[in-house]
This record gives C-alpha cells, structure tokens and sequence, in this order.
C-alpha cells in the first residue's frame, strides 16, 4: 500500500485566486495559516501528490540551535530525496503520515528523532511558514517552520549514510548560504539578525 500523507489543497491555503500566496518564508506573527492546515488537512497517497500542485504537502520544518549554534547538515548521496543531494540544510523536515492526522508537533517530534540522536531535552515553538513555487519540490510542499531549543548540544546524525552534520556558528553558516536549499536559506536569512 502506498504512503498516506497529510496534505491541504491549495486553494484552502492561498484563496481560490492565490490572493494569500507569497515566495520565501513569512513569520507567524505576520500571517498565521495554523488554523486553516489543522482544518484543511485531509490524507492523499504520495505518489499521486508528489507532481500534484493543486495540493500542497504539509511539512513540518524544525531548526534545532543550542548556545547560539545552529544544527546544519548536508545530503549525501545515500539519502532519499535525490532533488536535494549535496545540498546544505539547517532543516529537519518530512511528511505527516495519516495516523498523526492534524497533529503538527507528532509529525514535527517523529521526523526530529528519525533524522537525529538527541536524547535531552528541547523547548520548540512555531516561528513562521515557508512557501515557494521556483522547483518542482517546492510547488508541491508548504512548510510550518519550529524554532527548537536544546538544553545540551549532544545532537547528531542518526543515519550517517544519509546525512552529515553538526552544529555551527552563525558565520560558518552564512559562508554556505549559496549551496543550500531554498528553504533553509529563507529560514536562516529571516533567523541569522536575531541570532548574532
């Protein structure tokens, strides 16, 4: 049987004429679609929404920072999107399966400890949304983006096959700005000003 995934027509999130769209990420004190998702959501198999745009797959997206210091990570090639090979994310993201329904903090919690080995405890609050149209990844995915804040930096790459990563300083970061994928880069320019 086919993956079933959490998603919510596109129409229900930007208007029947895109009139709520908009490109890049947008805090939550700006606009808050939270209760539009948890509304909206209904379970579609993945196959059929991966090249479907008229849905958009509801991904939460967490970045996890600890001491001024942000978990950043790499794809390699042993990793499941091949889209997003070698690229640079500071996001830790996947899909809502249907047994989670509604719930965002489930999906946001199984994706963070399937992707990563942190075993302390962490504060998480929801800091804005990302939506793009400029790949054929993004046209079919819309993020819900957490600010996760560790109380250890004890955090590592739980398949190393897949991911490579560690936690690094703000300018570190900003030097691998032009190899990330967009939405890391939209949350890391947007985060980076309250951080330093």
């Amino acid at each position: 049987m086919d993956e079933q995934i959490m998603v919510v027509p596109r129409k229900k999130l930007f208007g029947d004429n895109d009139e709520k769209a908009f490109s890049g990420f947008v805090p939550k004190e700006k606009t808050d679609f939270i209760h539009v998702i948890k509304k909206s959501m209904v379970s579609r198999p993945r196959k059929d929404m991966e090249t479907n745009p008229e849905f958009k797959q509801i991904i939460p997206y967490s970045i996890f920072e600890h001491g001024g210091k942000i978990f950043i990570y790499k794809r390699a090639k042993g990793g499941g999107e091949a889209r997003l090979h070698e690229k640079y994310s500071i996001g830790i993201g996947g899909h809502i399966n249907h047994l989670e329904g509604d719930n965002l903090i489930e999906g946001m919690k199984r994706e963070f400890h399937e992707e990563l080995e942190y075993k302390d405890d962490y504060n998480y609050e929801i800091i804005g949304f990302i939506n793009s149209d400029e790949t054929p990844v993004d046209k079919v995915h819309f993020g819900v983006v957490f600010m996760l804040n560790g109380k250890t930096p004890d955090i590592k790459v739980a398949e190393r096959d897949k991911l490579i990563g560690g936690l690094e300083s703000i300018g570190n970061i900003e030097e691998k700005r032009e190899l990330m994928e967009n939405w890391s880069a939209y949350v890391f320019d947007n985060i980076k000003s309250r951080m330093i």
